[in-house]
């Protein structure tokens, strides 16, 4: 009798951690398009994503993402990567474009082409950062987590630059250009710039 409760434990345990491991590597997204709910992993999204190409690449990481999560202030400035905004369902505007950063990595898209934009929002009482994508001309588009059209910068006259950073360099909007400064004397969120380009991949 002791061993058939025994085994009956332990089938339970592992009906109940199976479901648990499932969810933690998967995440769910509204597919506004179709009007459903999809759940996938990583990988999946990754393997998907490599599918489309130039701007309708773009397009849908940036519809994906930003409809995996939902935007909300925090008290403390954590920044979190795709793993963590999916798996708690909020985050603040850098989560969103550092989730979309890392996928589109993920899927082979150069580091070059990929930077950050932190800037003063005429719509949001603080700043408000967004991933950039670099064109062969040298100009920018604009992802989002507020929207899901994708803008050249140079349109998007709500945003007011205060610096640009990628794994590798930082930059300070002074006198209408950037002006190339160390991350190591730029402070965002209580943390300088440095620490947080060092985990761009990793958050």
């Amino acid at each position: 009798m002791h061993t058939s409760r025994a085994l009956a434990a332990t089938l339970l345990v592992c009906c109940l951690a199976t479901p648990l491991t499932v969810s933690a590597q998967a995440f769910t997204w509204w597919d506004d398009t179709a009007e459903m709910a999809i759940t996938q992993s990583r990988a999946e999204l990754v393997k998907q994503v490599r599918q489309y190409e130039g701007l309708a690449q773009l397009q849908y990481v940036n519809r994906v993402i930003n409809n995996a999560a939902r935007q909300q202030e925090e008290d403390t400035d954590i920044w979190k990567g795709f793993d963590r905004l999916t798996r708690e369902g909020y985050g603040d505007c850098e989560d969103f474009a550092i989730a979309k950063y890392q996928i589109l990595r993920d899927a082979g898209m150069p580091a070059q082409r990929l930077d950050f934009l932190a800037a003063r929002d005429a719509l949001t009482p603080t700043y408000h950062a967004v991933l950039r994508y670099r064109m062969d001309d040298g100009s920018y588009l604009i992802l989002d987590n507020l929207t899901t059209l994708i803008l050249p910068q140079t349109q998007r006259t709500d945003l007011a630059p205060i610096v640009a950073f990628d794994e590798q360099r930082s930059a300070l909007w002074k006198n209408q250009r950037f002006v190339p400064v160390s991350p190591s004397r730029i402070t965002l969120g209580g943390t300088l710039l440095s620490e947080r380009m060092a985990n761009l991949m990793h958050y």
